[in-house]
């Protein structure tokens, strides 16, 4: 196996993605070191100024909206009938060993209960045409919400080469739908970008500075307008700062200019512009566009993050920082349990107003992080392909 294609995310605009490429370049290359490795990108310019350090051959991953097979499938759509076609051609895996799905948390439910068929049709392509294919860093589920989704999920997953979930919740869940035999555990590859980096060990009860990752998803996922929202989540963090003297910083782990729905820069900004003017000096907005690791160093002046984002959770968790998960998914439960151990530092984001005792509960805690990511946690996965 020595030509790799990574593919299933949006572009390393989002700091979790970037880590993920970086993460699973150093994997690969420590298993592999002749191998090729490309990254098929919706956003190829972009994504090459930021990955211009990685070993790791940008191309482009074309998107076609105007196909003959979308025109037919929403006809049949009209008359009550599903079909889902690939969205990928075969030209652009045709010429690979393996096909990585790199996209952590594609394989679940859309909000709109919708699953992940067009890549689960090019990974059935994949493994008929001899390619294997590997879901790489993965959460999976649940789909008992879609009888549809379960059943094709459950026919795909059982085709395809190899399930490498980045948490044991995962795979019980696998386990539960009878999906084993091809699975192994891995942490997300975001946990090895930057783990040299660590935080001295912090003092408990004391809380200088807390770090707040929030994005215009965790107003998505709560049924309430952008503007109910941000309403909400300023009065949080107004009786944050009347509590205590601690100063906030504001986490983008998005940037996406081209999307103000997934922009965490812009949603703080919002934010921090609606704080009443007396609590301005004791709020930091991050700067925009700096990247994962650059952001890391920036979290380990934090002694307490709270974040939406999982892979902000990942960037400060794994430079011993005490770290909140906002919940909207299991993904964010099976991460904690991985950190952890238990669940106890997760809040679902509706219940972001609960988050004052959370904070004090953690800071008292004495908890000590202490994980140990070595790139040998990932050799049982390598040596399932090799």
């Amino acid at each position: 196996m020595k030509k790799i294609l990574l593919l299933g995310i949006n572009g390393v605009y989002n700091y979790g993605c970037e880590a993920i490429v970086r993460g699973t370049e150093n994997i690969i290359k420590e298993f592999i070191p002749d191998a090729v490795i490309d990254y098929a990108s919706y956003r190829v310019e972009d994504d090459i100024e930021r990955l211009h350090d990685c070993d790791v051959n940008i191309i482009s991953r074309p998107l076609k909206r105007f196909t003959f097979k979308n025109f037919l499938r929403k006809i049949l759509t009209y008359f009550g009938v599903e079909l889902y076609f690939s969205r990928d051609s075969y030209a652009l895996v045709k010429n690979y060993d393996a096909v990585f799905s790199i996209g952590g948390d594609i394989y679940t439910l859309s909000p709109d209960g919708s699953a992940p068929y067009s890549l689960m049709k090019l990974g059935d392509l994949c493994e008929r045409k001899g390619i294997r294919y590997i879901l790489w860093g993965c959460s999976v589920g649940p789909f008992d919400e879609s009888k549809r989704a379960l059943k094709a999920m459950k026919k795909h997953l059982a085709k395809i080469s190899l399930i490498v979930a980045r948490e044991e919740r995962t795979i019980k869940y696998l386990r539960g739908i009878g999906i084993e035999k091809n699975v192994v555990f891995a942490p997300d590859p975001a946990f090895l970008v930057g783990c040299e980096i660590k935080r001295e060990s912090q003092n408990a009860g004391k809380i200088n500075r807390i770090g707040i990752n929030l994005s215009p998803l965790s107003a998505i996922v709560t049924n309430r307008s952008v503007e109910e929202s941000i309403k909400l989540q300023v009065s949080v963090i107004v009786s944050l700062l009347e509590k205590s003297d601690a100063e906030i910083y504001l986490v983008p782990h998005v940037i996406c200019d081209f999307f103000e729905n997934d922009d965490d820069f812009r949603y703080l900004e919002k934010i921090k512009d609606k704080l009443p003017s007396y609590y301005q000096e004791r709020v930091t907005l991050m700067q925009k566009d700096i990247g994962f690791i650059e952001t890391k160093k920036r979290l380990m002046t934090c002694d307490v993050v709270v974040a939406a984002r999982m892979h902000c959770a990942i960037n400060s968790s794994s430079a011993g920082i005490s770290t909140i998960l906002l919940s909207y998914s299991e993904k964010a439960k099976g991460m904690s349990e991985f950190i952890y151990g238990n669940t106890k530092y997760v809040i679902p984001v509706k219940e972001f107003s609960s988050i004052s005792e959370k904070i004090e509960e953690i800071s008292n805690s004495n908890y000590e992080i202490g994980l140990n990511i070595d790139i040998k946690l990932w050799k049982e996965a390598f040596s399932r392909l090799l």
